[in-house]
């Protein structure tokens, strides 16, 4: 089933990504709870011998854009820790050098409080589909407070 942007979904002011994501260079764009979308233009440098943008990217935005729907709170000013316990992808079309992506990731339901499970979805700017990934992600313990998001819109709440 393909990942509806929800309608109170609001736009990010650009978050910087540490270690290997602040590498990739994608960007959120927007962001509510159990719910992200993420953009990234297709460098050279991401690209495999063959000119193709490498599984390995692909692979890697799907877990970011997992973990990032899922793990801040409700007022996005702290996140939980969480690691990857299991990672499902298909890839279904080639990205490219100049390609824009569009990666969205969603919250599942799942039965357990230390658990979670998301799915995620990445599109060119044609709007085809490249990848899709499931995964199963546990929640560590404590949270951080250096992923504060900051909004674009005001709301009367913030």
């Amino acid at each position: 089933m393909a990942i509806q942007r929800p309608a109170d979904a609001r736009p990010v002011a650009p978050y910087v990504f540490r270690g290997f994501n602040g590498v990739i260079g994608h960007q959120v764009v927007a962001w509510r709870p159990g719910f992200v979308e993420m953009r990234l233009e297709v460098r050279p440098e991401l690209c495999n011998a063959n000119g193709l943008l490498h599984g390995g990217v692909l692979m890697t935005l799907l877990d970011s854009a997992s973990g990032f729907a899922c793990t801040f709170n409700e007022t996005a000013t702290a996140r939980r820790l969480s690691v990857t316990l299991a990672f499902t992808t298909q890839f279904i079309k080639a990205g490219r050098e100049g390609d824009v992506l569009t990666i969205l990731g969603a919250w599942r339901p799942s039965s357990s409080q230390s658990t979670f499970a998301a799915e995620t979805e990445i599109y060119n700017q044609a709007n085809e589909l490249l990848a899709t990934g499931a995964g199963t992600f546990r929640y560590l313990k404590g949270e951080r407070s250096d992923g504060t998001l900051e909004f674009l819109d005001r709301k009367a709440a913030d």
